[in-house]
């Protein structure tokens, strides 16, 4: 059997005579004017959905090219960051990546849902140190207590005026816990060597106790709970403190109690959370539960779910902090915490992210967090959906010592800076949302061709923008320089597409809304991306010349017995495999498969021709062909002795 031509053994195969290569192997076509004998490169075909089922919401399906990504519901809450994903679960079409200043929980009642601006916060008590951290607030009924170093102030008209206190704290003392209690407020004093209890009954206040050293009080199941260093103990509110009914060891500290239902927990820096009962008015330890490398700093419950945040302390002043939810299980009449789940983690580098206070509404778990030297928000976990999102930007970088809820409205103590309340009227003036990145399930670029988002009708000249980036990164900064402004709403209720034009694999969006007045804000109900598929794969079919003889340019054909067969029998072996095709004319470079070998033809037997080919099909990617430049190449010395010049 005669020997295929390599590339090896020619230096110019275009000039020998031949059109292409498949791998390492010179060889030449059989293109003719006949329909069967045409070199055809052509890109495949793209099917308008696939094998993959891509649509999440109503809004997915369309009757147009393409495919649409869409969300018409947030309240899934943030941190799902990949729309499309093999373990996609029920609420992922409601959730998205990242918020600020929006509401994604609430929905106006009788209205379709939305999403809208927040009221804004401001400091409506502004604390006496920036380095202080005793501030903490307390709320009975609905006079609101808060505690500025060694001074109280009270509000009895939700923080339009405060006045100070009287409470007859030792001289050198500052305040260090307070708790509500019935209608009293109980407050503990310490300056480090020595302690005192003092009630205030709304009116006057009164000492309890001086005979211990005091760091910590709790108002649960009808019991007040006081912490003396390492150990816990039952207070009956006037004079009496109980043995102690848990005890850490030496330089461990106690972090929050709670009621939770059936038992009280107490959280300490020992990583332990310690449930505590009430046996016929005694309280009596019941189990715990170690949080390993994590210190437990506050707990909380609501529906029966219970809720803790922790810190994990870092090198310098960083803290991660995580919030997780768990279930109380008895086992031996033990209560300990059981199927844990971490919902949040913060972790900012040089920052103690750490929340401090946990506080629940019927349908809400709120806590702080600081997330930068200027701001602190709270954020919010929403149990109807079991999402999370920030939520009430606090225009103070420090720790969320107290938070707490007076007339619908929020109050949140923020150390170093002041008590800051919701507005009732005052909306933020802009909040962005960032939707998850798509990619409809596949890795191949996608033509993104617009963009459309529905709003109630815009007014008092609020608006809606809508930037798209498909730099996955960009999630992760809201000033990402990748994010491209496509849409403009500036009024009307929306429902008009807006063109765009990007080649990508992933798209992502992030709305921003605006409030012109910061009286009212704009509500959008939904947005989509229509996407179309770009054809990636190219299938070229060449008729290869598999006879005997050989055609040469400018010179006499010559037969060369058995070389079609080889030709033919080594175009077999490669069917199925992966190739690299090139074309000399016109220059093309495809890397895929041989897709078939059709049996061998011959043509015009009328004639008597002996010339046979076969239909070589090859389906894959263009590809970019690069060689670098010398100085042969610029001064076109290497152009000397080809076939253009002689």
């Amino acid at each position: 059997m005669p020997r295929l031509t390599t590339q090896s053994d020619v230096i110019n195969p275009q000039r020998k005579g031949y059109d292409f290569r498949i791998d390492d192997f010179l060889l030449r076509a059989s293109i003719g004017p006949s329909q069967d004998r045409q070199m055809i490169i052509q890109s495949s075909d793209v099917g308008q959905e696939g094998t993959v089922n891509v649509k999440q919401n109503a809004e997915d399906f369309t009757t147009n090219i393409g495919r649409v990504f869409s969300r018409n519901d947030f309240s899934g809450g943030s941190n799902l960051d990949k729309a499309h994903k093999a373990d996609i679960t029920p609420r992922d079409n409601t959730r998205f990546w990242d918020s600020e200043n929006i509401d994604v929980f609430s929905s106006d009642l009788g209205k379709s849902y939305n999403i809208s601006l927040l009221n804004s916060t401001s400091n409506i008590r502004t604390f006496s140190d920036a380095a202080n951290d005793d501030n903490y607030v307390a709320v009975v009924g609905t006079d609101i207590y808060v505690a500025d170093e060694a001074v109280l102030y009270k509000s009895t008209n939700n923080g339009s005026s405060f006045s100070t206190v009287t409470t007859g704290i030792t001289g050198g003392y500052t305040i260090k816990a307070m708790a509500a209690h019935g209608t009293g407020l109980y407050i503990v004093t310490s300056n480090g060597s020595a302690s005192q209890i003092i009630l205030y009954n709304g009116s006057s206040a009164a000492t309890k106790l001086t005979a211990a050293i005091y760091d910590g009080i709790w108002s649960v199941k009808g019991h007040l709970v006081v912490s003396i260093g390492t150990a816990l103990h039952d207070y009956d509110g006037a004079t009496t403190v109980a043995s102690a009914m848990l005890t850490l060891p030496t330089g461990e500290t106690w972090t929050d109690v709670a009621d939770v239902g059936a038992v009280m927990l107490a959280t300490a820096t020992d990583g332990r959370i310690y449930s505590i009962k009430d046996i016929a008015g005694t309280l009596t330890a019941k189990g715990q539960t170690e949080i390993s490398g994590e210190i437990p700093t506050c707990v909380g419950e609501t529906q029966g779910i219970i809720f803790y945040g922790t810190k994990v302390n870092q090198t310098g002043a960083k803290k991660i902090g995580r919030l997780y939810r768990a279930n109380i299980s008895v086992a031996d009449d033990l209560y300990i915490l059981a199927n844990n789940q971490l919902i949040k983690e913060w972790d900012i580098d040089g920052l103690d992210a750490a929340p401090r206070e946990i506080f629940v509404t019927r349908d809400s778990v709120y806590t702080g967090i600081k997330e930068s030297a200027t701001v602190s928000n709270l954020w919010r976990y929403y149990l109807p959906t079991a999402g999370i999102a920030r939520y009430y930007k606090l225009n103070a970088g420090g720790l969320v010592q107290g938070i707490n809820k007076v007339d619908e409205r929020f109050i949140a103590s923020v150390n170093g800076s002041g008590l800051h309340q919701q507005s009732a009227t005052s909306f933020e003036s802009e909040g962005y949302l960032i939707t998850s990145p798509a990619d409809f399930f596949t890795a191949e670029a996608k033509q993104y061709v617009g963009v459309e988002v529905e709003t109630e009708e815009l007014t008092d000249n609020n608006t809606v923008d809508v930037f798209i980036s498909n730099d996955l990164k960009a999630i992760n900064d809201s000033n990402d320089s990748s994010w491209a402004l496509e849409l403009e709403q500036r009024s009307g209720a929306g429902g008009i597409e807006t063109q765009m034009s990007r080649v990508a694999r992933y798209v992502t969006a992030k709305i921003v809304l605006k409030s012109a007045t910061t009286t009212s804000t704009p509500k959008l109900q939904s947005i989509q991306i229509r996407a179309l598929g770009r054809p990636e794969l190219v299938v070229v079919q060449i008729p290869v010349n598999i006879s005997d003889r050989v055609e040469r340019p400018f010179r006499k054909p010559i037969k060369v017995k058995n070389l079609g067969e080889s030709i033919y029998q080594s175009l077999k072996s490669k069917e199925g495999t992966a190739v690299t095709l090139e074309i000399f004319d016109p220059a093309e470079t495809i890397v895929g498969v041989v897709e078939k070998i059709s049996y061998p033809i011959i043509s015009n037997p009328n004639v008597g021709s002996v010339t046979q080919y076969a239909i070589l099909t090859v389906r894959g990617t263009r590809q970019t062909a690069f060689a670098a430049v010398t100085s042969g190449d610029v001064l076109a010395v290497n152009a000397y002795g080809r076939m253009r010049f002689g």
